[in-house]
């Protein structure tokens, strides 16, 4: 049986330290694993979190085979009304599935939840009801299995007799062994009927990944993770890491065919949108996880780097280049499929990641970087000079005022604009300057603005990465810009919007010659 992924990044893995994802950002993340083939994005809390159920109602127009997403509803053994008012809400947002939390095991008092079978089993069948799909989450299932297991198994029973899509036994405090977890699994399949069997395993002894693998072994075809196993205290199981594992080490398939070489752009892309980085040492996605072949000594890779999006590169070196560069510059045809024009490109996009640039989640500036090393990026127009002013008013109604010189084909366009915050009021000055000889720019937004500074000891001095999500009628594009001066990298960032937005419209150019960032 083909095995389906159930993700939280979207949930908790935003409960893990300094992680936190816009709205705009996780229906991105939504998205994106949708396309790879995730049966299932749990999305939220829609009757205790007013910006889940915008998520979920936002979604409620794509069609589940694009990204089917799950609403969250925890059941409530002596509040029945409340429980009830919570499954209303997600019913009301349209998710394709609704997650039912139920505690099987409670930790404080030591005692199983003998309530909680019939409880479940009425709240899954007035979902599957609705017409969605019905999946029971049992917390601390495992727990309950070692200390009550005809309990644990009731539970189980229950939720397969009550129509359950699947039904994910949980390892919430994440220290069950593999051996405990197989005997779980075993168990619960013997008492499941058609319900599928899937696991829900935490790290904090280090062992998620291991555990779900167990538990695939024995039989369960659903298991849940986050990307990059972001999540509480020590994270949960990898998805970055359990898929390579799936399909190159037991031949199971758990997403479409081909897109597992697609998992390192997936890793790189959220931990850019929640402002972290891949480890270098990443099983499968990381920069050093596969050490490029040496006179000396020959590399031993235990998968083909492809097969996962990755490649070969020099151990902790900085001399490299984006691992998707040459694959990325051949799909756009801008390189030969061999030769020294490959070797070129990686060289300078090594140059400039030595520089801070990373471009995860800035696909856009990307495709003008390679376009650029291609000699085929096109001259639209130069940014001859740009000024922000801070107003600041004692009764909070301040405003930035940003004036901008820019030079499209033989004319210097003087322009100004005010704004809320300078990245506003640039943008706004840019487009009033520009619109004139590009009308396209008119339907163009400015979605979402960030920066960081990046790692370093140059405290307030250090360089600053800033990535900029825009958007017109039909895409949504990612820039990014880097310099020690930040308002410097907020300019690049949005002119690579403006002009990507020219390039993927096929406006012809106004002007002949541009001199570009080098």
């Amino acid at each position: 049986m083909r095995l389906r992924i159930y993700d939280a990044t979207l949930t908790e893995g935003t409960r893990g330290a300094g992680i936190q994802f816009s709205a705009r950002d996780k229906l991105r993340i939504a998205v994106r694993l949708g396309e790879m083939g995730v049966s299932w994005v749990e999305a939220g809390w829609p009757a205790d979190r007013p910006e889940d159920a915008e998520l979920l109602r936002t979604a409620r127009g794509m069609s589940p085979e694009v990204v089917r997403l799950a609403a969250c509803v925890e059941i409530r053994l002596g509040g029945r009304a409340a429980g009830d008012r919570a499954l209303t809400a997600a019913l009301r947002t349209g998710a394709p599935a609704v997650t039912l939390f139920a505690p099987v095991w409670r930790r404080r008092s030591g005692r199983a939840g003998s309530r909680v079978p019939e409880v479940l089993a009425s709240a899954l069948r007035r979902v599957r009801a609705a017409g969605r799909e019905p999946i029971a989450d049992l917390g601390d299932y495992f727990d309950a299995y070692r200390e009550h297991p005809t309990v644990a198994l009731a539970a189980v029973e229950a939720a397969s007799r009550a129509g359950a899509e699947a039904i994910l036994l949980s390892d919430t405090l994440g220290g069950t062994l593999p051996g405990d977890v197989e005997a779980g699994v075993a168990a619960a399949r013997r008492v499941a009927r058609a319900a599928a069997i899937g696991v829900r395993a935490r790290d904090d002894a280090g062992l998620a990944l291991a555990c779900s693998l167990a538990a695939v072994g024995k039989g369960a075809t659903v298991v849940a993770g986050t990307v990059n196993g972001f999540g509480e205290r020590c994270g949960v199981t990898d998805l970055v890491s359990l898929l390579p594992a799936l399909e190159l080490k037991l031949g199971r398939h758990a997403i479409r065919e081909g897109q597992l070489r697609h998992v390192t752009e997936l890793a790189h892309f959220v931990a850019e949108l929640a402002d972290q980085q891949v480890p270098r040492g990443h099983p499968y996605a990381g920069r050093d996880a596969f050490p490029e072949e040496e006179q000396e000594r020959p590399a031993l890779h235990h998968v083909d780097p492809a097969a996962v999006g990755n490649r070969a590169e020099p151990a902790m070196s900085d001399a490299r280049g984006h691992p998707r560069a040459l694959r990325a510059a051949r799909e756009l045809g801008l390189v030969p499929a061999g030769g020294g024009g490959a070797r070129r490109v990686v060289d300078k996009l090594a140059e400039w990641e030595k520089r801070g640039f990373r471009y995860e989640g800035a696909e856009a500036s990307f495709d003008l970087l390679l376009r650029s090393l291609a000699g085929r990026r096109r001259p639209y127009f130069r940014v001859l000079t740009y000024r922000t002013l801070d107003v600041h008013r004692p009764d909070g109604k301040g405003f930035t005022e940003a004036t901008v010189e820019v030079q499209v084909g033989g004319e210097t366009i003087h322009a100004a604009a005010q704004g809320v915050g300078p990245v506003h009021a640039l943008d706004e000055a840019l487009r009033q300057a520009l619109e004139g000889h590009y009308p396209e720019l008119k339907d163009m937004r400015v979605i979402d603005a960030r920066s960081r500074n990046l790692p370093g000891f140059a405290g307030s001095a250090a360089a600053a990465r800033v990535l900029v999500e825009s958007g017109d009628a039909r895409d949504v594009w990612g820039t990014a810009g880097v310099s020690e001066n930040l308002l410097e990298g907020v300019c690049q960032a949005l002119c690579d919007a403006i002009e990507y937005k020219l390039v993927k419209d096929q406006v012809v150019p106004r002007m002949r010659k541009q001199r570009g960032r080098s």
